[in-house]
């Protein structure tokens, strides 16, 4: 049986029923009886302050407002479990004197009381006792996938090679759905060790249980080929994973110069991993999960994981990245750029980072910001074709369209170099050039994109339309919409391109047909209720194109879309209802 399945199934069950995960998370966002009891501390400062940054996900706030409230009411249980969960999520000095509270006051034992218990023995390399903390989990489909994981690197922590690498091994686990995810994690232990050929041995077989690409294992393969002087192969490795993968090709520079380095060199660095593993799992069991709630419930779960991943290495990038994703689903921009900001320039993933926290900007409306943070990272990497590409796709909607067809023009020839261009590159580019008028190098573009995808319907409907609106090869352009329709058969946009050229044509039935289903799915266009005036007005209903056209001018169109429909609007009042609308080609600007 496939992983992803079995996994989903175990883990939805595990979260939406009895997980203390999930009830402990939910208690975050939702009032404890603390909140709700007529004798709670509701009217004092520090609770309601606490309460709202704890609504907010200001864990670092709430848990030092939750503690001041504590300190006096501290006879106050329910109280003292919220005080403590924020605690453990902000990573607080005293979330582990809470932690021991909450187990003497509270009612016992929690997973959130094992993992702070338990990482702080790790911290401190009491390594018994980060066993014996961890080992207090209650038992659920969650917990019993990361338990083996952290008894593993507990045992790896007291030099135990041999028995965590047997434990995760055993025939225990092997027919469990997690086994290539604890075969992987063996062999890092085994790279701790220092025992190459066995560590090689276990990356092959995690390889052939599960064939996908991650990036700490692929790291640690490309370590392990360097240590064992396959340095060209190991260079090749790490230049294939980053190369499939757009984002982490920003990093590929860093990564190669931290090849010798490995990516585990400690069992508290392995403990940490094996919180970001399980947060991922329960990550891409969010991605298709039945409900919005339950998605939000299985993000908010791996939230904390990732928040216990990051208590014991502040700096490890895959869980600030992972938790800046989460932040973001969450509807938490602002979280999700301070997650990030924490990272220290000097980690191998630090331009991703940066990347990401530009991209959150822009969604922010802080445009200024988001550009400034692209220029340097395309200035920093000048090959590179993400950052200065995504610098132009900002300056579009910014419709600065000469600073955006700069920075296009530097992704294209980056792209052209390291043999990366794809379509949606020059299409992008050929839109902004359309903005200038300047319709030849726009075609040109759009002929080229075509070369690589010539059943792309968005690319015949661009060139198809652009050709209609100038008059240009009206045959031709008809066949490329009639062709995209039939692709595309849904799409608004291209049923009011084939309309319009139909229109143009001569076919007025036809074409006012087109247009008015267009209309139809897509009321809010100033454009196509542009075009159905014109249709109207061409069918002799006078009445109906004028207001076709007053509300298309009240759709807040773009500039020459308002001079068009002025135009016609200035053209109704004194023309007569026999006169064919003079539709005005736009003149293409010289290359």
């Amino acid at each position: 049986m496939p992983i992803r399945p079995v996994l989903s199934a175990l883990l939805l069950a595990s979260l939406l029923s009895s997980s203390a995960i999930a009830a402990e998370q939910k208690a975050l966002a939702t009032p404890t009886k603390a909140e709700s009891s007529p004798f709670a501390p509701i009217d004092t400062p520090d609770f309601l302050v606490g309460l709202i940054a704890a609504r907010a996900n200001d864990y670092a706030t709430a848990a030092q407002a939750y503690s001041a409230a504590l300190a006096k009411d501290p006879n106050n249980m329910d109280l003292l479990r919220q005080a403590f969960s924020e605690a453990a999520l902000a990573g607080a000095p005293n979330a582990v004197d809470l932690a021991r509270q909450t187990l003497a006051k509270a009612g016992g034992r929690s997973i959130l009381t094992a993992f702070v218990l338990g990482n702080d023995a790790v911290l401190h390399d009491r390594w018994k006792e980060a066993s014996e903390a961890y080992q207090s989990m209650p038992s659920d489909a969650l917990t019993n996938i990361l338990s083996p994981l952290l008894q593993a690197w507990c045992l790896a922590g007291e030099k135990k090679y041999t028995d965590a690498i047997a434990l995760l091994t055993s025939p225990k686990h092997s027919t469990s759905p997690a086994a290539p995810f604890y075969v992987g994690h063996a062999a890092l232990i085994a790279l701790l060790a220092g025992d190459t050929g066995q560590a090689k041995t276990l990356f092959d077989k995690a390889n052939q249980l599960f064939p996908a690409s991650d990036l700490l294992i692929n790291r640690a393969r490309a370590n392990l080929l360097w240590q064992t002087g396959h340095q060209s192969e190991a260079r090749d490795l790490l230049r294939a994973a980053t190369g499939s993968d757009t984002v982490l090709s920003l990093a590929e520079p860093e990564l190669q110069a931290a090849i010798d380095s490995p990516p585990v060199p400690t069992a508290r660095d392995g403990v940490a991993h094996a919180y970001v593993l399980v947060a991922f799992i329960l990550r891409q069991q969010a991605l298709h999960a039945p409900e919005v709630d339950s998605m939000q419930q299985i993000n908010i779960a791996s939230a904390m994981m990732l928040r216990m991943a990051l208590t014991l290495d502040p700096t490890l990038a895959i869980a600030r990245l992972m938790l800046s994703e989460i932040e973001e689903s969450l509807g938490h921009k602002d979280i999700a750029i301070a997650v990030l900001q924490d990272l220290p320039d000097t980690n191998p993933l630090i331009r991703v980072a940066q990347y990401r926290v530009a991209m959150l900007e822009d969604q922010l409306g802080n445009h200024a910001d988001a550009r400034a943070k692209l220029e340097r990272l395309a200035h920093d990497a000048p090959n590179l074709v993400l950052p200065i590409r995504s610098l132009g796709t900002i300056l579009s909607e910014s419709k600065d369209w000469p600073a955006a067809i700069d920075a296009f023009n530097k992704a294209i020839t980056n792209a052209r170099a390291s043999q990366t261009l794809d379509w949606t590159l020059l299409f992008e580019r050929a839109a902004a050039y359309e903005r200038t008028n300047n319709w030849p190098k726009a075609e040109a573009d759009l002929q080229e994109a075509r070369k690589m995808v010539p059943d792309e319907p968005l690319l015949l409907n661009f060139l198809g339309y652009g050709w209609a609106q100038r008059g240009l090869h009206l045959t031709e352009a008809t066949e490329l919409l009639k062709r995209a329709l039939a692709l595309d058969p849904d799409d608004a946009a291209i049923r009011d391109s084939l309309g319009w050229v139909l229109l143009r044509s001569g076919d007025l039935p036809r074409g006012a047909e087109m247009i008015e289903k267009a209309a139809e799915q897509t009321p809010l266009d100033p454009e196509v209720n542009y075009h159905l005036g014109v249709a109207y007005w061409d069918l002799g209903r006078k009445s109906e194109a004028i207001d076709q056209w007053n509300v298309a001018l009240g759709l807040k169109p773009e500039p020459d879309d308002l001079q068009r429909i002025q135009s016609a609007l200035d053209f109704a009042r004194t023309a007569d209802i026999k006169t064919k609308f003079p539709i005005r080609d736009i003149a293409a600007a010289p290359q």
